[in-house]
């Protein structure tokens, strides 16, 4: 049950629709600049803590010492429903596990921000994009959001419908957001693709040579 003055029962419900295995992003709070790493959610213990996999492998081992107890962690994740949606949240770290296996506890999060996997007109965190493409024979453009990012790409979700197959792996798509109240024509190339269930994720690389993408990107996050 949850406890009043904790978490929205909307927010709350978001939380449960995690699937223990399923990926998730964790950005992690470093002195430089934030880490971001993917790794399996475990579980949670409602309004105590959640549980993610943290591998005691070597190559892990700068992502393990910037765990440190009270650090912070932006959580993103796609969970599914009749739209399916981003979720992101912030937790802090409680403690870091190496036996019987690597887990990282974290604290339980406040409040959650989401946005669904279709265009929206409500101000919300996060890229909400149209894709175009000649392969779809629909008039409209598919739509989705960036799920993470850089300068030189991004990966994209996008559910997957009868009039927009899925993509493979060297088509050229257009990506078309708003900035500003003006859209803004990105041209990329899909170099890989991974069906989850109903989504799809698209890991394209930018082909338009513009110093400008990861300012006017960075405008845009899951969590301010």
């Amino acid at each position: 049950m949850i406890e009043e003055n904790k978490i929205s029962l909307e927010d709350f419900e978001a939380l449960e629709a995690l699937r223990p295995g399923g990926i998730v992003d964790l950005e992690i709070t470093m002195p430089a600049a934030s880490k971001r790493v993917k790794t399996e959610y475990l579980g949670m213990h409602a309004n105590d803590c959640m549980m993610f996999h943290i591998p005691t492998s070597s190559k892990w081992i700068t992502v393990r010492d910037a765990l440190t107890v009270d650090n912070t962690i932006v959580v993103r994740s796609i969970v599914e429903g009749n739209t399916g949606q981003v979720i992101a949240y912030r937790v802090k770290v409680l403690k870091l596990l190496a036996n019987p296996s690597g887990i990282l506890i974290t604290s339980f999060p406040r409040r959650v921000e989401r946005i669904g996997l279709r265009a929206s007109k409500r101000s919300q965190p996060g890229v909400a994009i149209e894709i175009k493409s000649d392969v779809y024979e629909c008039k409209e453009n598919a739509h989705g959001i960036i799920v993470d990012l850089s300068k030189q790409g991004c990966k994209v979700g996008l559910q997957i419908k009868p009039n927009y197959p899925v993509l493979i792996d060297g088509t050229e798509v257009t990506l078309i957001y708003m900035l500003d109240g003006k859209p803004v024509e990105i041209k990329a190339v899909i170099k890989n693709h991974k069906l989850d269930n109903k989504v799809v994720y698209y890991g394209m690389k930018f082909s338009t040579d513009d110093a400008m993408i990861g300012e006017l990107l960075a405008r845009h996050t899951l969590i301010s």
